[in-house]
């Protein structure tokens, strides 16, 4: 006969059940925003912990950067930077070494 530790209809510890159908404000382990700069794609910003910034992370990195003469733009999935050509190739260095170290 099997021993379940649970309960044979029970639900493992460690699984959220929320109420709303998944609709709950938790971070999912695939979340991700497509970045772009002057409608260039750069990369996939990837949240790894519930204490990253979310959809500003981007934009707290680049201000800690030194970048401040740019537009962020959050539309669903995508964010949008909009800067002067001149800072765009630098911006986007940056961007690219981020985004694969994060």
């Amino acid at each position: 006969m099997l021993n379940y530790p649970y309960g044979q209809n029970s639900i493992a510890p460690g699984i959220v059940v929320t109420p709303d159908n998944g609709k709950a404000n938790l971070k999912v382990s695939s979340d991700s925003f497509s970045v772009y700069v002057n409608g260039k794609y750069v990369g996939e910003k990837i949240l790894i912990a519930q204490g990253d910034l979310g959809k500003n992370a981007v934009k707290e990195y680049l201000i800690n950067q030194g970048f401040t003469d740019f537009s962020y733009t959050v539309d669903g999935k995508n964010i949008y930077i909009d800067t002067y050509e001149d800072n765009a190739k630098n911006m986007i260095n940056y961007l690219k070494v981020y985004l694969r170290i994060r």
